[in-house]
């Protein structure tokens, strides 16, 4: 990270990829692969860690070692989760997590088997002045059986890109979940783990036992994270907990899958109100409970929009105020967002065949009632 090093970032940090390997070509002398790693990582940091743009000495990582890491809106919220004085984060990947925990622990200690990772980690943390971390290179198989301590909370974010794909199964990850936990319950009864959004909850928790919470999280309604709290000797229903962080306030909405079982919702026309969940309440799959919660009636069994007469406020998702409702039909708006639920169509398909453009401040929503029938929903977004 020299001056000439640096003097080419600050350059030439807002040029693509192609555009940036052709520069290099032409300049031999500079370290092609360090460069690009810091102009992709200032690149996605402006997003996913804006933190990190005020600290001109931080060191960037890989592209495939930056992209699993937490976003610094999900690395903030699970850092809070728990009030713990002493945390091991197995896992440690760029040092996010392990960052964020040491906001609020006393002590960190930070495991990877990346040896190069480790010591760019370990220099980081000193750019960032974070001197309650402890960044060692091993195994976290290894760690675990040849360490003496003990932990407050033991924090693994699994490598879901050990094999050439994406791994979204738990035993298709590095390390090994499930066989890891029962040598994790020796140095701590608390451990969290991140797990891929793309899990199936219900059969993560076949797997993981003395699971006494989930929290489904999502930023600006993408889901990004499943993070399974696991208290050792547990053995009641997991709370499921469903946040949304948005940039002005957090959307919280709790639930267990015994209550969703037993839970039952009245179908309804469309009302003067409708409502759709954010991605993480419909990721958890509380399609009973948020009703029954909120006392909405649904639109019908697979449609997940629910509706009332009078306006629920605090509702977490999407809220529409109802202009009209029709059959399908054209001339019903020439713009709106469109979006599609339980439909025959995709919006693309039915914005070019009902002649509506995209954008504007109006939704239009495509949907099927209990009974089958089709219908168009033009509303205002409140």
């Amino acid at each position: 990270m020299n001056d000439t090093v640096l003097a080419f970032i600050e350059e030439h940090r807002n040029r693509s990829a192609a555009e940036l390997a052709l520069l290099l070509s032409k300049k031999p002398q500079l370290p092609k692969e360090f460069i690009l790693n810091q102009i992709n990582g200032l690149q996605k940091a402006k997003q996913k860690l804006p933190f990190l743009l005020e600290f001109k000495s931080f060191i960037y990582p890989s592209a495939r070692a930056f992209s699993q890491a937490s976003s610094e809106q999900t690395g903030t919220y699970k850092a809070t989760i728990l009030s713990v004085k002493k945390v091991l984060d197995l896992s440690g990947g760029i040092g996010i997590d392990s960052y964020f925990f040491a906001q609020h622990a006393e002590e960190v200690t930070y495991v990877d088997t990346n040896e190069e990772l480790v010591n760019t980690v370990r220099s980081n943390f000193e750019n960032l002045k974070t001197n309650n971390v402890t960044c060692i290179h091993s195994k976290a198989e290894d760690f675990i059986e040849q360490d003496s301590n003990r932990y407050d909370l033991i924090y693994l974010d699994p490598d879901r890109r050990s094999a050439k794909e994406k791994a979204f199964r738990i035993d298709d990850c590095e390390p090994n979940v499930a066989e890891l936990i029962p040598h994790i319950w020796k140095k701590s009864k608390q451990c969290l783990i991140k797990l891929s959004p793309m899990l199936d909850i219900q059969q993560a928790l076949t797997q993981l036992l003395f699971c006494k919470e989930v929290h489904v999280v999502s930023v600006e309604n993408e889901c990004k994270e499943l993070l399974f709290l696991l208290q050792y000797g547990f053995e009641e229903t997991p709370v499921i907990r469903c946040i949304n962080l948005l940039k002005k306030n957090t959307q919280h909405f709790e639930f267990n899958f015994e209550h969703e079982r037993s839970a039952s919702n009245t179908m309804a026309e469309v009302g003067r109100w409708l409502y759709e969940p954010n991605a993480s309440i419909l990721k958890a799959g509380a399609f009973k409970s948020i009703g029954q919660q909120f006392g909405l009636t649904k639109l019908a069994t697979n449609t997940h929009l629910y509706t009332s007469a009078e306006l629920q406020r605090n509702f977490p998702g999407r809220i529409i105020k109802v202009l009209e409702v029709s059959k399908p039909k054209k001339g019903m708006t020439q713009k709106a967002n469109v979006v599609c639920r339980n439909f025959s169509m995709k919006p693309e398909q039915l914005k070019k065949k009902y002649n509506v453009k995209d954008g504007g401040s109006q939704f239009l929503y495509a949907l099927s009632l209990e009974g089958g029938s089709k219908k168009f929903v033009l509303g205002e977004l409140v």
